[in-house]
């Protein structure tokens, strides 16, 4: 291996998606914002620096998509010095005139992502970090230099099709969904100098056993435990796809791989930690494995935090047993705090406090549960979790296909309702996913805000500032006296900057939404 040959196969990702974010998963969702007047060296050393590399600059840690191809091809005929994952900075190093293709993983390419299209818009303005990003590395001179075949996947992949760019970018291959056969014929096709089709659509979740386990630990310990949900959400992909879950022994050898690379910190993959094990058709969950599994991590040697990725609510109020069994061992590897404690967190869809809307486009989302129970569900899951230590981030959509005014309103009801309870809540613009039912539905704009969805954006942002602006402070600025003066003199008059300049960007509605923010710190 050396810069002057290059290596047959380099994985990659964009500089966004090829950091850790200082250990932070949920800080990693502003690469979705526009990028401002910030140059790029400035945000690749300050917001997402690089991951860290071995002595031959090979990367330590890489999204969870590539250590999963990387170990397909390794499986597969392909030889490890032949394969390497590396961060787009040292691709100067690895790609020369032996590299046959560069295998691209991408989350959000061309910034079509829900958060991308809702804060791009609102904050600044302009392209999103992931969008310039991903560009910047397809664009990479030693690329455009050697001319190997580039491919791309991942979950944002869809997006270059949509967008029809990726000719303009130089890329050779599309691989759409999930398909282990798939992707093991395209990168021989690429290393044998064979033509590769222009877009590859898998169509089916792949049923496999055999997947193989990833070889190196991936970026903020990532471990797949289930895939899929089976809820049938009609503005998401993974609530399409028929749930499987990952066998325990699987899991449980992939947290070793990770931690023994120096991975303390193990996220669990899942579109819903509470169905983990779960066979009933219904959604009822079943306690005992999902105990079992986080206790199982738990007592991986090496493991300091667990970080479940995904929760659903219906689960919540259907054994409140289990919440209170999984917190307990959970508590004791916290990775976040609130208010100076531990506590535990997971991603959560609330979508709509609409009954209406939720029978139209989420009937099965409250399962076991009826549409007309939804508001109800998620005030006592939110209760049940809060009892146990567990904050939920809530995502909330703001313009779902037919969505009225009356709608909203009683979104409004139900954050009304949230009001006393611990949460981070996500407000976001409707995008119409690839492979959805509502794919080829209008998304929604800045322009389309009613005065009664900027007052659901302004409470969601209100209450955040309110629940987290001490402990956001609090890890950041250790000393108290000025702790003390940022919090009464800085932000307030950087507030006041920003309610002037969005005021005059956005108009008399943000400006509103930014002054009771700011009333509320």
């Amino acid at each position: 291996m050396g810069k002057n040959s290059g290596v047959k196969v380099v994985l990659t990702a964009s500089a966004t998606e090829m950091s850790d974010y200082y250990n932070s998963p949920f800080i990693a969702f502003v690469a979705g914002f526009a990028k401002g007047p910030t140059p790029l060296w400035l945000l690749r050393k300050t917001l997402y620096p690089p991951v860290q590399r071995d002595n031959s600059r090979r990367a330590i840690y890489a999204p969870y998509g590539l250590r999963k191809v990387e170990a397909l091809l390794l499986e597969n005929g392909f030889n490890e010095p032949d394969v390497v994952v590396a961060h787009p900075a040292d691709l100067d190093f690895f790609v020369g005139p032996d590299t046959k293709v560069v295998g691209i993983s991408s989350m959000d390419p061309t910034g079509m992502g829900y958060v991308s299209k809702t804060y791009s818009s609102i904050v600044g303005g302009g392209e999103p970090m992931n969008a310039i990003e991903f560009r910047e590395l397809v664009k990479h001179p030693s690329i455009r230099k050697y001319r190997p075949k580039v491919i791309v996947g991942g979950f944002g992949a869809w997006q270059l099709e949509r967008k029809k760019v990726a000719e303009s970018y130089g890329v050779d291959c599309v691989v759409i969904g999930k398909g282990e056969e798939a992707v093991v014929e395209i990168f021989r096709k690429a290393v044998n100098g064979e033509p590769l089709p222009r877009v590859v659509r898998v169509k089916a979740m792949p049923e496999s056993e055999n997947t193989p386990l990833i070889r190196h630990a991936a970026i903020h310990g990532a471990v797949e435990i289930s895939c899929g949900c089976g809820r049938n959400c009609q503005f998401c992909t993974p609530t399409m796809q028929k749930k499987r879950d990952i066998p325990l022994e699987k899991i449980i050898k992939e947290v070793e791989i990770t931690a023994k690379e120096g991975s303390t910190h193990i996220t669990l993959i899942t579109e819903d930690l509470f169905l983990y094990g779960s066979k009933e058709k219904n959604f009822t969950p079943n306690r005992e494995a999902v105990v079992n599994l986080v206790k199982s991590v738990a007592s991986c040697e090496g493991v300091e935090a667990i970080q479940p990725s995904h929760m659903s609510l219906a689960p919540v109020v259907c054994d409140p047993s289990m919440v209170k069994e999984a917190a307990e061992i959970l508590i004791e590897h916290p990775w976040y705090n609130l208010d100076k404690k531990p506590i535990v967190t997971a991603e959560t869809g609330i979508e709509t406090g609409s009954v209406r809307l939720m029978k139209k486009y989420m009937a099965g989302k409250m399962l076991p549960f009826k549409p007309e129970q939804w508001k109800e569900i998620v005030v006592d899951a939110f209760s049940t979790l809060n009892d146990n230590q567990w904050v939920p981030l809530a995502t909330l959509i703001i313009g779902l296909p037919d969505e009225r005014e009356e709608d909203v309103l009683e979104t409004l009801e139900l954050m009304d309702e949230l009001k006393d309870h611990a949460a981070f809540y996500v407000p976001l613009f409707f995008v119409p996913l690839e492979n959805c039912l509502l794919m080829n539905k209008q998304g929604a704009e800045l322009d389309s805000l009613t005065k009664a969805r900027w007052e659901f954006l302004g409470r969601c942002w209100e209450y955040n500032v309110r629940i987290w602006k001490d402990t956001f402070l609090e890890q950041r600025i250790r000393n108290p006296i000025l702790f003390k003066i940022v919090k009464q003199a800085t932000i307030p008059l950087a507030g006041r900057i920003a309610e002037i300049y969005y005021g005059a960007k956005h108009g008399e509605q943000m400006k509103k939404v930014i002054a009771r923010m700011l009333n509320t710190s």
